[in-house]
Formats: structure tokens, sequence, C-alpha cells
């Protein structure tokens, strides 16, 4: 569409709307956030098949620890440490570990969901570390995946 001359409240509609279309001119945040949520919703793929308490009881056992600096964690920068320790409590070290942080969208309240994923650095003996910015306070969901060989 586009936009003409200013005439009091109103534009004038130079091309593209033809005569009857409707168009948004308030509540603008409620549609953004209809979008956001959307393509927030879109980016989550379902579970792979055969995930889930049967194939976790088949698979390795580990004992996951997660802390944070602040503790609780707050919004903006925040330091996340895991530890990461096999089913006798031995430490577990030269793993790939990742923690995914995620919040449901709030609609009523104009909020997208969010996610924030960080990968964490092996800091020795079954001690993972990494920094990374939450974009509000609240409760979070959070997700850790620790992968070796």
């Amino acid at each position: 569409m586009q936009l003409g001359s200013r005439v009091g409240d109103d534009f004038i509609v130079l091309k593209g709307l033809k005569a009857g279309e409707q168009i948004v001119t308030s509540a603008n945040f409620l549609i953004d956030s209809e979008s956001q949520l959307q393509a927030a919703l879109g980016s989550f793929a379902p579970p792979q098949p055969g995930a889930g308490a049967a194939s976790a009881m088949n698979a390795p056992q580990a004992k996951i620890e997660l802390s944070s600096d602040p503790n609780p964690p707050h919004k903006g920068s925040n330091l996340f440490r895991v530890k990461v320790a096999d089913a006798n409590g031995a430490p577990i070290s030269g793993a790939e570990v990742s923690a995914t942080f995620f919040m449901p969208a709030m609609p009523a309240m104009g909020m997208a969901a969010m996610r924030t994923l960080m990968s964490l650095s092996d800091k020795g003996k079954g001690l993972y570390e990494g920094s990374g910015q939450l974009e509000s306070g609240g409760t979070w969901q959070v997700t850790i995946l620790a992968k070796k060989e």
C-alpha cells in the first residue's frame, strides 16, 4: 500500500487498497504478538518417535545439576554452571553440553514465547559453564542436553 499526503487524522491512499477493504489502524501490538507467537510455535519440532518414558529407561543414566550466578537468575546476563556425573557420581568430562531456556507466550500480556540456547564450555571434572542473556525475569523451563560419543 502506498500512502500519500495526510489530511487531518486521515491519509490519502494512492495505491494498494481496493474500495471496501478493511485495514487495521489500532491494536497493532496484538496482531504483532500473535504473529510472533505463530512464528515461535512453528519453530518447535515434535519429539522424535520413541522419545519418552520407555526410551528414557533404556538410556544411559547421568546426574545433572544446574546452578547460576546470580541465584536465582534474572533478566539480563547470567552465568550458568552444569555438573554432569554418571550414575555412580563420577564426573563426566569431554561432553557437549547445552542449556535451552524457554518461557511460553503470554498473549494476554502481549508477550511472545522466548527461547534462549547457550553452549557451555567444559571446565574439567564434569563442570561446564556458559554465560547467557535472559530476556525476562520469571519462571523458565530449562532443558539440559549433554552428549558424549
